[in-house]
């Protein structure tokens, strides 16, 4: 039996609801983040007076740092631990944003740039790793919840950013939005040091010499048995392999490409309609806080996807849910583009599409971990994850050059639509390859146990 199948299954102590707190929060900050330039781009372009191919840069900045984060920094938590990179993590973050407020339109859009790389570094790193350490930690008679609104907290952090700091970026300049990120992270860097405990099943599985040690001071605090010995390891085969040899060798390989294609296409929908969006709008308007209700509205009907989709793959698979939500999200989001500026038709249309359209990230974010056993699941996660971020790096430099080269609103979206569609099937394509491996494949478990393998 694993480490964490008891404690899944009895009443949470105080230290798991810190734990589940504590990671929602940082997701949530990343949320924030993630989405900081989506509604401060208005001001930027007008600030620095620079095109809309140069501001998509400036988008693409963070997942630039996100793809270092998740494939080369996030496969150290394997080896340091979950806890300490999520440490480091949140104070890269507040570099990065510590960085921003000096750019200036003498200096050009370059330390912007720098800002928004770093800060997707620390990003990039963080979300390999909380999702594990939440999953541990969770009660089973709270985990549908508790996991609804992890896959929601992205948007909430977004939501949170456009109705509070949104509206004060007219008064205050887009820098405030920058430094309100800089305190936030400082903030989540003491929380993550003072409330987020290690991975159980890292410390069960890693065979260190304080394991055990620091195993039982844990499940000391959470009041439950302590252990005379470490309980037996499953994960002798990554040892003997390597963590990268077990991610891109035999099937689990075949299953990794799978997901890395897929999710490259879906962070080029994605991201096209997260930084366009709102800024086509509000362009259309002249008016630059209308960015800031459109994130709203992407905030919102995301929250809700999510909520519906956690709560739906529950009951049904996820590798049968995810494609019928990202086929739903080619739609609506053709549709964003084709009704138009018009407002609050825009409100409401890319509220729907939103709903279905972030509803993809919670498909991938619990299929993908998965694949792979516990030493290599950070390292697996980070790789898919990692290079998906190419699509979203190329979002906002291609959206922007497409509308610098006149592409109106309908087509590009439509355009930019497509790619869901291939996520799709590549996630209908890992279910069939995962039908003929049997029922015994990794996938096959339920999310809580392949989460906390």
């Amino acid at each position: 039996m694993r480490i964490t199948d008891h404690i899944a299954r009895e009443r949470m102590s105080g230290l798991q609801i810190r734990a589940v707190i504590v990671a929602i929060a940082l997701v949530v900050l990343d949320g924030y983040d993630v989405s900081l330039t989506s509604f401060a781009a208005p001001y930027i372009e007008k600030g620095f007076g620079v095109s809309k191919a140069e501001l998509g840069l400036v988008m693409s900045g963070a997942l630039i740092g996100m793809l270092v984060g998740s494939i080369i920094v996030a496969p150290l938590a394997d080896r340091i631990g979950r806890r300490k990179m999520g440490v480091a993590s949140t104070i890269t973050i507040a570099v990065g944003m510590l960085i921003g407020p000096f750019a200036s339109p003498e200096s050009g859009t370059g330390p912007l740039v720098v800002s928004r790389i770093i800060t997707g570094v620390g990003i990039g790193a963080l979300v390999s790793v909380v999702g594990v350490v939440l999953a541990e930690y969770t009660g089973k008679r709270v985990y549908g919840l508790v996991m609804a609104v992890y896959a929601a907290a992205i948007n909430i952090g977004g939501l949170l950013g456009s109705m509070v700091v949104g509206p004060m970026l007219g008064a205050h300049g887009w820098q405030f939005g920058w430094w309100a990120g800089f305190v936030l992270s400082v903030v989540a860097a003491a929380a993550t040091l003072a409330f987020l405990p290690e991975s159980l099943a890292w410390l069960s599985e890693g065979r260190r010499a304080d394991s055990l040690e620091r195993l039982n001071t844990l499940l000391a605090k959470m009041h439950r048995p302590t252990l005379d010995a470490l309980p037996e390891s499953d994960s002798t085969a990554v040892r003997t392999k390597g963590l990268l040899r077990t991610v891109f060798t035999g099937r689990t390989g075949a299953y990794t490409f799978l997901m890395t294609v897929g999710y490259l296409a879906y962070m080029l929908s994605f991201y096209f309609m997260t930084n366009w969006a709102p800024s086509t709008v509000a362009d259309a308007h002249h008016n630059p806080p209308m960015a800031a209700q459109l994130v709203t509205a992407f905030s919102i009907g995301g929250i809700l996807g999510n909520v519906v989709f956690g709560f739906l793959a529950d009951r049904f698979n996820a590798r049968l849910l995810t494609p019928v939500f990202l086929a739903l999200a080619t739609v609506t989001l053709a549709v964003f583009g084709l009704v138009g500026t018009a407002m609050p038709t825009a409100w409401w249309t890319l509220f729907v599409a939103s709903f279905f359209v972030c509803a993809g990230t919670a498909g991938f974010y619990a299929i993908v971990p998965s694949l792979y056993p516990t030493l290599a699941r950070s390292t697996g996660f980070g790789v898919v994850i990692g290079f998906g971020r190419f699509g979203g790096i190329a979002a906002p430099i291609v959206g922007g050059a497409a509308f610098d080269s006149g592409m109106g609103m309908g087509t590009a979206f439509t355009v930019f639509a497509l790619p869901m569609l291939v996520a799709g099937l590549c996630v209908v394509g890992l279910h069939l390859s995962q039908g003929r491996a049997g029922s015994d494949a990794p996938e096959a478990q339920s999310p809580l146990a392949a989460a906390t393998a």
